[in-house]
């Protein structure tokens, strides 16, 4: 019995360690989010909504994305938004951390209501992994959005790479 137990021990030492090294290294090569928003305007209404998006790096921290939404005022309009992005994210995409800050901005932007109009944000914030692959997303953005030139919004959701 001694003997078979050797043998078992034997034999799977070097399997566990082959399936060790096969593991593939952390690449973080961008993620996915889906958020909830309330903001307000410099005219005091309110702003809700909700949306999603993903990036992806195109060299080092440098981002590339797209985020799309639903909002609405306080007074009753609601609208649609879409925008192209470009962010940085400060951290070492070969080494997995719990904090990933970032900042992002739209390169072009649209918002959708009885027609379109031109749409852009400046924002920042970070996101906090849990696990390798789902996280918490936080992010403060300034908006301009038509007529609306400073719409402040706070971003919170879920990420995942």
């Amino acid at each position: 019995m001694k003997q078979m137990v050797l043998a078992i021990t034997l034999l799977a030492v070097p399997a566990y360690g082959a399936a060790e090294q096969t593991q593939k290294p952390f690449q973080y090569n961008g993620s996915g989010y889906a958020y909830f928003d309330a903001g307000v305007c410099q005219h005091g209404y309110r702003l809700i909504g909700g949306g999603g998006g993903a990036e992806g790096f195109i060299w080092r921290g440098l981002s590339l994305g797209a985020d799309a939404g639903y909002h609405g005022f306080s007074d009753g309009l609601r609208f649609g938004l879409a925008s192209l992005d470009l962010g940085y994210h400060f951290v070492d995409r070969t080494k997995p951390k719990k904090i990933d800050p970032f900042v992002n901005f739209s390169v072009v932007g649209a918002a959708v209501h009885c027609g379109v109009c031109r749409a852009g944000h400046f924002g920042g914030g970070f996101n906090y992994w849990f696990k390798d692959r789902v996280g918490l997303r936080t992010e403060v953005r300034l908006n301009a959005i038509g007529g609306e030139e400073a719409i402040v919004t706070f971003h919170i959701g879920f990420s995942f790479r």
